[in-house]
């Protein structure tokens, strides 16, 4: 079976079958499958293989484990234990890890993930799940659901680890569709909550700084992370408080983001990719949904995680073949 939409009753047959699988839908549709080797956050709308998208609440879709893995262990992890979890990833493969919008192990991730023990050193990626639709994310309950047990958590991550063979091995990657802009923006403590920040050098309050330029809320402050750019984004104001979606540091330089003419196609685009999740918000801007790296499909999700918390991009894991010593 390949990554697609299928009804409930198609999905529960691939786990009676034994399919070790990755899904997201309507917690409706969910809670039907029975006990298996899977897990699930909710969300209905998606990335098809045609590259079209689509909101959906009579499907599931699923993405089924290669044949090759040799195992796969499905945890929870509450506020406290979530920072074991670079730990218990296998040695050899990756772990795909749902954490749903709002919760404690949603935010303790988001600020805390930088500071875990053998952070980045195993492949974690993964998405928040969400609610209805992206206007109701806030006061939608959002899921993350262990096939284990069948259990459905708005308060609980959950994970799926997932080991490879010797001859094989993951790899993570990101799409931004983004560049950094002209404003320099720094902020003067690190966290979500934001009340002061240096444009361009000049103190300022940054809710007032949004309001004056009419800054377009649906666009990203970029950050270079060694080489690697990385998005935040604000995610509501409240008086004199700015609200962002994941963590910003003072260490680092901030500019206004723009989307990049210039983006390409990711270069690693074939059928090495197993597992992908796209953020909804770039879907809905056209010049970037038109360049969308193709081959992809998956949950379109509102956070996604490439061993930290990432904002508007695409995330994707590859496989490849490795090399024997006797031939490297």
């Amino acid at each position: 079976m390949e990554q697609d939409l299928y009804f409930p009753a198609d999905v529960a047959a691939m786990i009676r079958k034994g399919e070790r699988l990755l899904l997201a839908g309507d917690i409706r549709l969910l809670s039907q499958l029975p006990e298996g080797e899977w897990i699930a956050g909710t969300t209905n709308m998606f990335l098809l293989p045609s590259g079209a998208g689509t909101t959906s609440y009579d499907r599931i879709f699923a993405c089924p484990l290669p044949d090759f893995v040799t195992g796969v262990a499905i945890r929870e992890y509450d506020r406290n234990s979530i920072r074991h979890i670079f730990n218990e990833a296998p040695a050899n493969g990756f772990t795909v890890l749902i954490l749903p919008f709002g919760s404690e192990p949603h935010l303790t991730y988001a600020v805390n993930a930088g500071s875990y023990e053998n952070f980045a050193t195993r492949p974690i990626c993964g998405w928040v799940s969400g609610g209805a639709s992206l206007a109701t994310v806030m006061t939608d309950k959002c899921y993350a659901v262990s096939g284990m047990n069948r259990q459905a958590y708005s308060d609980m991550a959950v994970a799926m680890h997932i080991a490879f063979p010797c001859n094989k091995y993951a790899e993570l990657h990101i799409f931004n569709p983004y560049r950094q802009g002209s404003e320099k923006i720094n902020f003067i403590s690190d966290g979500i909550v934001v009340k002061k920040v240096l444009v361009n050098g000049v103190q300022c309050d940054f809710a007032g700084y949004l309001r004056d330029t009419g800054f377009d809320l649906t666009l990203p402050f970029v950050a270079d992370y060694s080489g690697a750019l990385i998005n935040v984004v604000v995610s509501g104001i409240n008086g004199d408080e700015v609200y962002m979606t994941t963590p910003v540091f003072r260490s680092l330089d901030y500019y206004t983001g723009e989307i990049n003419p210039q983006m390409n196609d990711a270069a690693v685009i074939n059928d090495t990719v197993i597992f992908s999740v796209y953020c909804i918000s770039n879907y809905l801007k056209q010049k970037i949904s038109e360049i969308h790296p193709k081959r992809m499909s998956g949950p379109m999700v509102f956070g996604e995680i490439a061993y930290q918390l990432l904002n508007k991009t695409t995330v994707y894991a590859t496989v490849g073949d490795t090399i024997p010593a006797s031939k490297a």
